[in-house]
């Protein structure tokens, strides 16, 4: 910045006060016409550059929001596999125990007991397999800050929980039934005696 100028902004450069080189200047403006006006005339005028806080952590935002609209489409995508994961460990966990849960019902074991155990092990997969995934996820941040020093000044620490989080292990729960469901009710249809007969 020109001498005649810092001395017109800044008094005690007049004084002899400062001898540091000035390379920010925060600047108010007293009217929207200025804000409109006066980065521009700085831009094309000077060597200087001029940015308005509000424009720029705007497109900032318009940056990291992208990014964060690319990272939950792949999370979502990790979600329907998941599910189709469980549905088949379900299904194929059904197939093989046919005869045992036959022979649970000859013991004396409802149709309905079986449908419910079904829908129990989903949940159960699907609740597990949450926690585990939030609990490696907030050891990772714990972890990683040792490692990155970047990281530290973020304030960024896995001690803290999301409010989110928890609706994510209800979403977890609902999934898991969603799963069980089609397993289960083949559960439910099984007939005792083509199963024993080994045609099942």
């Amino acid at each position: 910045i020109p001498l005649t100028m810092r001395s017109a902004l800044i008094p005690s450069v007049m004084r002899g006060d400062s001898v540091k080189e000035i390379t920010s200047l925060l600047v108010r403006y007293r009217s929207a016409m200025g804000a409109v006006q006066l980065p521009r005339l700085v831009n094309s005028n000077s060597t200087m550059q001029a940015a308005s806080p509000a424009f720029e952590t705007a497109r900032l935002f318009s940056i990291i929001g992208a990014g964060a609209d690319l990272l939950m489409a792949f999370a979502c995508l990790l979600v329907i596999i998941a599910a189709m994961s469980i549905f088949i460990a379900l299904y194929n966990s059904l197939q093989e125990r046919r005869y045992d849960m036959a022979i649970m019902r000859v013991m004396g074991a409802s149709r309905n007991k079986l449908f419910l155990a079904i829908m129990l092990e989903g949940t159960l997969l699907t609740l597990l397999g949450s926690v585990l995934g939030l609990l490696l996820g907030h050891l990772a941040l714990m972890v990683v800050p040792l490692w990155l020093e970047q990281t530290q000044k973020t304030g960024i620490t896995g001690w803290t929980f999301h409010p989110a989080e928890y609706a994510l292990l209800a979403a977890s729960v609902l999934l898991g039934l969603l799963c069980a469901i089609i397993p289960a009710i083949q559960a439910y249809r099984t007939d005792i005696s083509e199963v024993l007969a080994g045609n099942g």
